[in-house]
């Protein structure tokens, strides 16, 4: 069994033998491989089985296009989709159907070089072959260099239709070798060769995205384009291939785009590239799993494109169906404590601290803060964070996140959130709680999250490892409604409300939705709350019990006071406080100036 990875899978080679029915061909008791394929969904089918004549060495063509040459002295094959269609390379000549194979030729193969769609072939006895490689037109040509030593000659190919030729020969002096090189132009070879070679059938063939890289994002769309002219009273028929049409779809539209300054017509082919998940046009049996990236190419060629179109190679492009490395989010910061000159940026920059107060914050969410629950210090990151944004203490909020891709605003972020304090302060809580978010399953939440995870702080929680709970999920069911819900955005309106404390909060916010792009999309930001009232002094209980008690003091001496006047006891001492209300009331009386 022979292990091959290719660009986005691994497949493995396997080999039975069994009894051929094409005795002409191959002998009585021949071997038969077959690839399979481990990921989901190549792996429900096989490649088909095909001839093998012993071991074969696997060249596999750079450029990711899932082109595989299988060679050994007796035979060569290709496959042009990494294995699922595996035969052998036809021999022409003068553009006729000449052998089936070269293995048909009785001539060993001695080496071989291959490049992009080109195919060099050197036997034994020194006959060379040239050919291209496609999806229609994989075929070799006999054509005739100068005489070519096969004594430990190696070919390469230095670029489009020219091989690079290297023979050592060893020095009769000393105990070197020497190199003869040659260089190959086979397209001038062509020429002079009589294989009836007919004029390519288009002028030019180009795209814009010929040797570049492409990344589609999940859920985005990629728009590309193709231009072809064709040579007079010629009509090629252009085709566009892609290499992993399990995780990437195309919808193309092709129509005239105006003449060239010969007068020839001019096509333009638009392209566009989404995912095949979301394509709406592949059963589910075909398509990947959209969380997993993959890699793609994408192929511009002419059906039947031959060997006179050398100087024509077919444009080919990468996409990275991943994570786009450009894009950000950013907290939108329009009200914040420096507009309204709460704090300057003069003063944030200078060391700037804050106090956390004990019983306010967890420690072991940051290692700068001692074990010892005191009120903590903390130095505020002006370069990280810039200024805070302000935040009244009983509205309920949370943050407005906005995409961006490079330098250019792309949306307003609508889907799941999560935030965690980063210094552990837990003086807040949810408006929400899983039952009332409508969950059929339990929530996650950051209890659960991090004692689940190596990560014990506010980088535990990933989009890799989100699970919703507005899906039915019988492993985990829904048995506490009551929590908190501590997810934000998507279908929920929940929000965070702030307790009875003035002061900052420095956030890391993490987009958790995997559905939303493949790129960790985090960051963090501060706000200061204000408006709460200042902490009391005396505890509630005893404070309702001292206002209880003077009011029930105010109304006995209500009910007291008139039941004493009717009493002589009563009027002496009501005479008695009226004695000693009169010296102050006089008072007051001089103090007052006289009006006339």
């Amino acid at each position: 069994m022979l292990k091959l990875a290719d660009m986005r899978k691994t497949v493995f080679l396997t080999t039975n033998y069994f009894e051929s029915s094409l005795k002409p061909l191959f002998a009585p008791r021949s071997l038969q491989g077959r690839f399979l394929y481990t990921n989901f969904p190549e792996e429900e089918s096989l490649g088909l089985p095909f001839f093998m004549d012993g071991s074969y060495r696997i060249t596999n063509l750079p450029g990711l296009k899932g082109f595989l040459i299988f060679w050994n002295e007796n035979n060569i094959q290709f496959s042009h989709n990494s294995g699922q269609l595996v035969g052998p390379i036809i021999v022409k000549k003068n553009m006729q159907f000449l052998y089936p194979s070269i293995s048909q030729m009785g001539m060993k193969i001695y080496t071989i070089a291959s490049y992009d769609n080109e195919l060099a072939i050197l036997t034994e006895n020194g006959r060379f072959f040239y050919g291209t490689l496609g999806l229609l037109s994989t075929s070799i040509f006999e054509v005739t260099p100068e005489d070519i030593d096969i004594n430990n000659t190696a070919l390469m190919f230095i670029g489009v239709g020219f091989i690079f030729v290297v023979t050592p020969i060893k020095d009769p002096v000393f105990q070197a070798y020497d190199f003869h090189i040659c260089i190959i132009n086979i397209q001038k070879l062509l020429q002079q060769s009589e294989i009836g070679l007919k004029t390519c059938k288009a002028e030019l063939l180009q795209g814009n995205f010929d040797k570049t890289m492409h990344i589609l994002d999940m859920s985005d769309t990629l728009h590309l384009y193709g231009v072809m002219v064709p040579q007079p009273t010629q009509n090629p028929i252009p085709i566009i291939t892609i290499s992993n049409p399990h995780s990437l779809g195309l919808k193309l539209k092709m129509y005239e785009d105006g003449y060239t300054y010969d007068g020839n017509i001019k096509f333009k082919i638009n392209i566009t590239l989404m995912q095949q998940y979301l394509s709406g046009k592949a059963h589910d049996s075909f398509i990947s799993n959209i969380k997993v990236p993959s890699l793609s190419t994408i192929t511009l060629d002419l059906i039947d494109r031959g060997l006179s179109c050398i100087d024509l190679q077919p444009p080919t492009g990468l996409i990275s169906i991943g994570c786009n490395w450009a894009k950000k989010i950013i907290i939108r910061n329009t009200l914040n404590a420096c507009t309204k000159d709460i704090l300057t940026p003069v003063e944030l920059q200078k060391n700037y601290t804050y106090i956390l107060e004990k019983g306010t914050y967890d420690p072991s969410f940051n290692s700068r803060l001692r074990l010892d629950l005191q009120d903590q210090a903390v130095i505020y990151d002006y370069e990280e964070l810039g200024c805070p944004q302000l935040v009244y203490f009983n509205n309920p909020w949370k943050p407005v996140i906005e995409l961006w891709e490079g330098s250019r605003f792309v949306e307003v972020v609508t889907t799941e959130f999560v935030l965690m304090e980063k210094n552990g302060m837990h003086t807040y809580n949810y408006s929400k709680n899983v039952g009332g978010a409508n969950c059929k399953s339990q929530a996650q939440n950051w209890t659960s999250v991090m004692a689940a995870s190596t990560t014990k702080n506010y980088l535990a929680w990933t989009r890799e490892i989100y699970v919703t709970c507005h899906e039915l999920n019988h492993s985990i069911p829904l048995l506490w409604p009551d929590l908190e819900y501590q997810i934000l955005g998507g279908r929920t309106d929940n929000s965070i409300i702030f307790q009875e404390r003035n002061g900052f909060y420095i956030f890391h916010l993490t987009i958790v939705d995997p559905f939303y792009s493949y790129c960790d999309l985090t960051t963090s930001f501060a706000i200061y709350v204000y408006g709460a009232f200042p902490q009391r002094l005396l505890p509630d209980y005893p404070l309702a019990l001292l206002v209880m008690l003077s009011m029930l003091f105010i109304l006995w001496l209500g009910y007291v006071i008139p039941k004493l006047s009717s009493t002589e006891k009563g009027r002496v001492i009501i005479g008695f406080f009226q004695e000693l209300w009169n010296p102050f009331m006089k008072r007051e009386k001089r103090k007052r100036p006289s009006h006339r």
